[in-house]
């Protein structure tokens, strides 16, 4: 997908991985390399990135990851949860941290506690969905100690 939204959180996603990368160069060639290649990209896309500002990148990108986690929760919570559910739970997850780098003094502390029980709750729910299938059980729908059932 070419989408302008797309490139951004693309764009913010390789970001993410060369800060969190920069630690980690220094201990392979490898690693070197890979942060050489993604720091490229960086640069070839950074024009291109400089129509949006950093709140109007930052609403992009958590849209996507709000997307990304109500499509895996809804398939969660109809109970079809599979492989390809703890997938999309990971994803965003990690999505969610991207969002990390947007923070600052001036960021809403509420907002970004929603976004860190969001990232953590995917993170878990894809284990728990793994580890059920792993079992044999079927995976329990929705949150640790939560009722879905109507009544």
């Amino acid at each position: 997908d070419k989408s302008p939204e797309s490139r951004v959180v693309a764009y913010y996603c390789r970001q993410w991985a060369v800060q969190t990368g920069i630690p980690l160069s220094s201990s392979s060639d490898a690693a070197k390399t890979c942060l050489g290649e993604l720091l490229g990209q960086l640069e070839s896309e950074k024009q291109a990135m400089s129509v949006f500002n950093k709140a109007e990148s930052k609403q992009i990108c958590r849209g996507f990851a709000d997307t990304i986690f109500d499509r895996a929760n809804a398939v969660d919570r109809a109970g079809a949860a599979d492989k390809s559910t703890a997938r999309t739970f990971y994803a965003a997850a990690s999505f969610f941290e991207i969002l990390q780098q947007f923070d600052d003094e001036s960021t809403d502390p509420d907002i970004s506690k929603e976004e860190e029980e969001r990232r953590v709750y995917a993170k878990w729910k894809a284990t728990e969905i793994l580890k059920a299938i792993r079992e044999g059980r079927k995976p329990t729908p929705g949150a640790y100690g939560e009722d879905l059932e109507k009544d």
